[in-house]
């Protein structure tokens, strides 16, 4: 990397850093859609969960990340970060969010665009249910995701299985919220049937406790009826 290409790469990162840390300090921001107020916390993850969640995309040296619920792009942004601060030739974080327009005021785009990465960002308006399978069928592949999007056992029981598929062998899955049952219980199954690792929880009294989860690292050679109680 020429010393052009460092100094636009450390003016990026601090560019997404300074709107990072103006949302935080604030807390609340105008939608620039339709000019609506919104508090950005508790919706969006901590600063404790989010950092984690940059060290994370920095440790794993990814490039190609995907993230389930945009919401006010707290994490998002902090993905971003990583993924810059890794300089990668192609970096891109894919987002699912059919919410963005009408619950968020689009508030996750519009940060995204003032940080300067919205051309790093491919935002899909669509229920993960419906776009996983489709990415899986295309041969997409991704270093990390970030899960944070659908709460019911169910949602995230199919996030977690595909994402499995979509994420490479012995890659990371962070998740949001795992102090709820339906979370913690989907993420069971996986660690108990899917051969995952349980690599980090955070303290039980985060707001948004959330874990890291790891691949497994070799092909599901299981017989079809293989099945351990979760």
């Amino acid at each position: 990397m020429s010393s052009g290409q460092i100094a636009d790469q450390r003016s990026s990162v601090r560019r997404v850093r300074s709107v990072i840390e103006r949302l935080v300090r604030d807390g609340t921001a105008v939608a620039r859609s339709d000019g609506t107020v919104h508090s950005l916390f508790p919706v969006a993850v901590s600063a404790a969960e989010s950092e984690a969640l940059r060290e994370w995309v920095s440790r794993e040296g990814a490039t190609q990340a995907i993230e389930i619920g945009l919401g006010y792009a707290i994490s998002a942004l902090h993905v971003c970060e990583g993924l810059l601060e890794n300089a990668g030739p192609t970096p891109r974080h894919v987002v699912l969010d059919p919410h963005q327009a009408t619950r968020f005021a689009n508030c996750g785009l519009q940060f995204l665009e003032e940080a300067g990465v919205a051309e790093l960002v491919e935002h899909h308006a669509e229920e993960s249910q419906i776009a996983l399978p489709r990415f899986l069928s295309e041969g997409r592949s991704f270093h990390l995701a970030f899960v944070d999007g659908n709460h019911r056992f169910d949602g995230v029981f199919l996030d977690l299985v595909f994402l499995g598929r979509l994420v490479r062998a012995g890659g990371i899955v962070f998740v949001d919220d795992y102090h709820l049952p339906a979370i913690k219980r989907a993420a069971s199954f996986c660690v108990t049937n899917l051969g995952w690792m349980l690599e980090e929880v955070s303290a039980a009294d985060d707001p948004h406790q959330w874990a890291v989860l790891r691949t497994s690292a070799f092909p599901d050679t299981q017989p079809f009826d293989y099945y351990v109680d979760f």
